[in-house]
């Protein structure tokens, strides 16, 4: 039976600040403790402040600032962060990961800045590096994780969504730019985070942050058994299904907000081998897709670029029912509508 998907509006209030939680696992160089109130106000009080000074500052001098209201255009730039590599020297060609579905979402009209991220220090063709943002020794560093000036797959999660975080601000936020994210695999975790520590006005972290919407595609976001296969790297053991990392962003990241609010995208697959269909849609996303019958891999959401109108999905949206779709989009195709639309 066909079900034509309805149109729905989007959920995309922040969530507001709190304390920080106090959060500590195996490894960690860090611990991140509820912060004392110093004069008159706590870190993140003051960091609150902060982000409604800037706003009108902003405003006074004219500068363009993000807001609540929605532009559903493609002119935004797009932020692509890849996944995770736990085999030989940590690194991932980003021409290879993004190419296909980059280039489509060209020929499909989008104009803003398509740009692909490096963390790993063997990452190659990739247009922007997180290394020259924040520190290396800030925020759950992990000093074997370092190599060449950026880091391996024993690095820490939250350590690159704090980089990932100060990107943006430096790139984008800081100018009043706003721009939408893509995480594939691990590279959705590393969104997530990101835009965790802004909500809660984290110290390490920047005064604000304009990400409209986020889209991850193959993320463990409820942890992969798979992961327990390459324990050596850290980063395998942080993502590993019951660990105290993916416990914690179960109970404290449920639907992390940019300053203006952030619509969440989840993709999954029925056909994907690492990451299970109901992991990758398991945090409180606005719009949810599995895609089934469809033969799409870990690594194939980003190469799915059929315009035809027949593909086998179930979604949901706000937290509803799910719903079967089979003559759907396709997953790019799909993409392209998460990124532009806040309902569709």
């Amino acid at each position: 039976m066909n079900v034509r998907r309805l149109a729905v509006a989007c959920v995309a209030a922040a969530v507001g600040a709190g304390t920080v939680p106090a959060l500590a696992d195996a490894g960690s160089s860090r611990v991140t403790r509820p912060l004392e109130r110093v004069d008159g106000g706590s870190p993140q009080t003051k960091r609150a402040a902060a982000k409604r000074k800037v706003r009108r500052s902003a405003t006074r001098k004219g500068r363009v600032v993000a807001s609540a209201a929605r532009v559903d255009n493609r002119t935004k730039p797009v932020v692509f962060v890849h996944g995770l590599d736990a085999f030989g020297s940590a690194g991932n060609n980003c021409a290879s990961t993004w190419g296909t579905m980059t280039n489509q979402l060209r020929a499909w009209g989008y104009t803003g800045t398509l740009s692909t991220v490096k963390y790993y220090h063997g990452d190659t063709n990739c247009s922007t590096s997180l290394d020259g943002y924040g520190s290396h020794a800030t925020h759950y560093q992990r000093t074997d994780a370092h190599q060449y000036g950026s880091h391996d797959m024993d690095g820490d999660i939250r350590h690159l969504g704090y980089h990932l975080a100060w990107m943006i601000y430096n790139q984008y936020s800081s100018k009043g730019i706003t721009v939408d994210l893509v995480g594939h695999s691990m590279g959705g975790l590393i969104a997530r985070y990101a835009l965790w520590g802004n909500q809660t006005n984290h110290v390490d972290f920047p005064p604000y942050l304009y990400v409209e919407d986020v889209l991850t595609l193959g993320t463990p976001h409820g942890g992969s058994g798979y992961a327990g296969w390459c324990g050596w790297a850290y980063e395998c053991n942080q993502m590993n299904t019951g660990s105290s990392f993916m416990t914690w962003l179960a109970a404290n990241a449920k639907n992390p907000q940019g300053d203006g609010g952030t619509d969440w995208t989840n993709m999954g697959s029925y056909d994907d081998g690492f990451v299970s269909e109901t992991s990758a849609t398991n945090m409180s996303a606005a719009h949810k897709t599995r895609y089934f019958n469809m033969g799409i891999g870990h690594s194939d959401y980003m190469g799915d670029t059929s315009d035809v109108r027949n593909a086998d999905t179930e979604y949901n949206d706000n937290g509803g029912a799910f719903y079967t779709w089979y003559d759907s989009p396709h997953a790019v195709r799909w993409s392209d509508f998460a990124l532009l639309y806040g309902s569709w």
